[in-house]
């Protein structure tokens, strides 16, 4: 019984031992864990790790079941001196050889990371510095020996990219080594710090982000050999709502010089493929590319520049570049670059270009162009361009229609100009242009060159050719040696009177001065119609010269100053003449003008036609009109032996009489209206035959038969004269007179000129055989009294009472009759 219970007692007591054991164990490992193994372990590993070239300080050390040996807060240098921190781990599990660790050895084998944060300072002289921080780090360093680091599954997440790292290092050796620039220092993690700074601005795929796998192999001791490589593989990333697809790139780090080897990605509309290299020593590196992708959406949401306003590129775009580049103390790049840009279906401002196609190089902020072409469905260009923005220089040679020249010349005169060109069917311009502009200045623009054109109109007239040089800036448009021929074709004078076709004009100047408003018109000439060129610089002026309907071109020369507007400054002189005729309305009727001539003087409104010349009626006009504006007409004419036939036919007056008319007239006229025709003015007829008078009354007719002559026995009166007063459309006279052999006649009255009305009394006083037949009327013997009223084409004559006659007519009708005229 004793040894019973002896054995139960020694059970009890061994277990007691062991559970208690077991529990000092674990309050053991729990002091352990919480208050960190002792400052000698910490050191003993910091010696361990330095002999193998890594250099650390341990923050806390301390012992985790299943784990191992975990330090914390662990700091990593690239010096013995540990002044120079390269990383900060929050945890790290060590591995030491454990057979040697039996023979009291302590060798540290492996640093393993499993769900570590990575803290890498920018600046590592100043751990305060900006941090790289990776999260979700995992992965083994191994420490085989001969201060080899080997970097074996290493990963993790740096601002959500994933970054997968192996890499093999000999770690730092004592001796002779190179140590790094004051400037170098840390250049490497500061480009990296730029890299991820860059793609914090990127929007990608979280379910599949990019991963970065970087590979590293080199020593401590000079870090100038070291070789990085890098690929960089994505799904699709976005800045500002532009995704790149399928992005690849591959680097590598060799020293001081950093190779992109590959670079392709793609968009909706095509592929980008480049390399580059970069020498973080110097600052300055190269690149190499070709691109298809849509450049303006790129250019826009990668590098801010601004959009293209009215542009749109809706074709393909393919771009080739070559250059290199110089990074400055604020990483600004400083780049020099050349290449080739195509560009396909283009619209600027709703007008679709088929290609653009340019080589191009950038240099110290100057783009050059050359060998830019344009084409289009009418025409292509062809230019060259420096651009130091906003300041532009260019040289043209164009086909292009003259509507694409628009937005070059958006709110300048110039813009108005080319609105007033219009083609037709063949039309064709060609343009020479060479000049430039400030785009911060809407005032700073110049072009000088030449140009012409085929089958044009020009606000509204039709040009068959035409060709000029020219100086275009702000302040002026200036149009010189030119040629015009105008198309006749559709115009009202040469359908009316079978004129040519075509007529050409020399244009010594056309000058437009802006800060006037002037247009200088200087020795333009040539054998054309007036109106359809003044309708190119002066349409009002056009108009007024449409009531000079010539028959045929004129010859023409032209000068002086149209003023563009309502403050009345034209001073236009205009010299004509025309071997052919030419019609113009007078008092309300078409007269044709032979071999009209006249110097014509055009200042503000008023218009005077002076020493003008012509043929009508077979005799001839010289006259001197004035228009001065608001539809008055004033003017003076004179006019010899003109044929009354010929001028009573122009007036449709059906009158038989012959003759020639001779007089002159001074008149003035409101908006050509007969009524308000005012003036004054004589004529003379001779040769003419107004009415003749039976000699021997009833015996008249049979004496004529007797001698077979049906005028004998009657006078006929053929000359006459008067002097006219017209006020109103009313031509009165009081001194009308007229004789035949034996007869004198005086009257009075007056003529509706524009109804063509008369009311006219006409006095005779008989002499010789005729006034034998007056003597029954004694005191009044040989003197008799007419009225004419009526139908000026066909008057109504009645014998009325004598009256006394005017006081002018007194001496003429009593004085014997002067009248050359013969009875037959």
């Amino acid at each position: 019984m004793y040894h019973f219970h002896l054995k139960q007692n020694l059970r009890s007591f061994f277990f007691l031992v062991i559970v208690c054991g077991i529990f000092g164990f674990c309050g053991l490992l729990w002091w352990a864990n919480r208050t960190g193994m002792p400052d000698s372990w910490r050191d003993l590993i910091e010696q361990e790790a330095a002999k193998q070239g890594a250099f650390m300080q341990i923050g806390k050390l301390r012992y985790v079941p299943f784990r191992g040996v975990t330090a914390s807060n662990v700091r990593f240098f690239s010096d013995p001196a540990c002044q120079l921190e390269i990383s900060r781990l929050e945890d790290i599990v060590l591995d030491m050889d454990k057979s040697k660790l039996a023979r009291g050895i302590f060798q540290l084998t492996k640093l393993e990371l499993k769900d570590a944060r990575l803290v890498l300072p920018v600046d590592p002289k100043n751990p305060s510095s900006e941090t790289l921080i990776v999260t979700d780090a995992e992965g083994s360093i191994f420490m085989p020996g001969n201060r080899r680091l080997e970097v074996r599954g290493a990963r993790g997440k740096l601002e959500g990219i994933n970054v997968e790292l192996t890499a093999q290092m000999i770690g730092y050796q004592p001796g002779p080594s190179v140590p790094p620039k004051e400037e170098d220092i840390g250049k490497r993690r500061k480009l990296l710090a730029q890299v991820i700074n860059e793609l914090k601005r990127w929007d990608f795929d979280h379910d599949e982000p990019p991963t970065v796998k970087v590979s590293v192999e080199g020593a401590v001791n000079d870090l100038s050999k070291l070789a990085v490589k890098v690929s960089i593989t994505a799904k699709s990333i976005a800045k500002n709502q532009y995704t790149l697809r399928r992005l690849h790139a591959e680097a590598e780090l060799s020293g001081e010089l950093l190779t992109l080897s590959t670079f392709t990605a793609n968009d909706l509309s095509g592929t980008l493929e480049a390399l580059a290299d970069y020498n973080l020593a110097t600052r300055e590196g190269r690149f190499d590319g070709v691109s298809s992708l849509n450049i303006p959406r790129m250019a826009k949401a990668w590098l801010g520049l601004p959009e293209l306003k009215q542009v749109h590129l809706d074709g393909r775009q393919v771009l080739e570049v070559q250059g290199k580049f110089q990074l400055d103390e604020n990483n600004k790049p400083q780049i020099q670059a050349s290449g080739h840009l195509t560009c396909q279906a283009i619209t600027l401002k709703e007008t679709r270009l088929d290609s653009l196609e340019t080589s191009f190089s950038w240099r110290e902020g100057e783009l050059f162009l050359r060998d830019v072409k344009i084409t289009h469905p009418e025409g292509e260009a062809t230019a060259k361009a420096m651009i130091r923005w906003p300041v532009v220089r260019m040289t043209l040679q164009s086909t292009l229609p003259a509507r694409l020249y628009q937005p070059l010349f958006i709110g300048k005169p110039l813009e108005k100009v080319i609105k007033d060109f219009s083609t037709r069917k063949g039309s064709a311009i060609v343009v020479n242009l060479d000049g430039g502009f400030d785009a911060s200045d809407p005032h700073s623009w110049a072009y000088s060159g030449s140009g012409s054109l085929k089958n044009h109109n020009y606000k509204g007239v039709p040009v068959n050719e035409a060709e000029c040089k020219f100086i275009l800036n702000h302040n002026e448009l200036d149009f010189y040696d030119g040629t015009v021929v105008f198309n006749y074709d559709n115009y009202s004078l040469r359908k009316a009177f079978d004129g040519p076709n075509q007529a050409t004009a020399k244009v010594g100047r056309i000058r437009y001065e802006a800060s006037s408003k002037m247009v200088e018109v200087e020795a333009i000439s040539g054998d054309f119609w007036a109106a359809p060129m003044c309708r190119i610089f002066a349409p009002k002026v056009a108009d007024s010269l449409e009531g000079y309907r010539f028959h045929t071109p004129p010859s023409l020369r032209c000068s002086g100053k149209v003023d563009v507007t309502p403050q009345g400054r034209t001073a236009l002189d205009i010299v004509f003449s025309s071997e052919r005729p030419a019609d113009y309305t007078f008092l309300g009727k078409n007269l044709t003008l032979e071999t009209p001539s006249a110097k014509v003087s055009v200042q503000g409104e008023r218009i005077a036609v002076t020493d003008l010349k012509l043929q009508t009626c077979d005799g001839p006009i010289n006259a001197t009109i004035l228009y001065r504006g608001k539809g008055i007409l004033e003017g003076e004419l004179t006019w010899t032996k003109l044929d009354v036939p010929a001028l009573t036919k122009a007036y449709d007056l059906q009158m038989k009489s012959g003759g020639k008319l001779t007089g002159r007239i001074n008149f003035s006229l409101t908006d050509n209206k007969i009524e308000t025709l005012a003036g004054e003015g004589l004529v003379a007829l001779e040769k003419a035959e107004l009415f003749t008078v039976p000699m021997l009354g009833p015996l008249t007719p049979i004496i004529g038969s007797v001698l077979n002559n049906s005028r004998a026995g009657v006078e006929r009166a053929r000359n006459a004269f008067c002097n006219f007063q017209i006020k109103d459309g009313i031509l009165t006279t009081e001194d009308f007179q007229t004789a035949t052999t034996s007869i004198n006649f005086t009257g009075d009255g007056s003529v509706d000129l524009a109804n063509l009305t008369l009311d006219i009394t006409l006095r005779m006083n008989a002499r010789g055989l005729l006034s034998l037949i007056t003597l029954p009327l004694r005191p009044f013997y040989g003197l008799f009294q007419f009225r004419g009223t009526g139908a000026l084409k066909a008057p109504s004559w009645e014998n009325v009472g004598f009256t006394a006659p005017p006081a002018a007519q007194n001496h003429i009708l009593i004085a014997p009759p002067k009248a050359s005229a013969i009875t037959e």
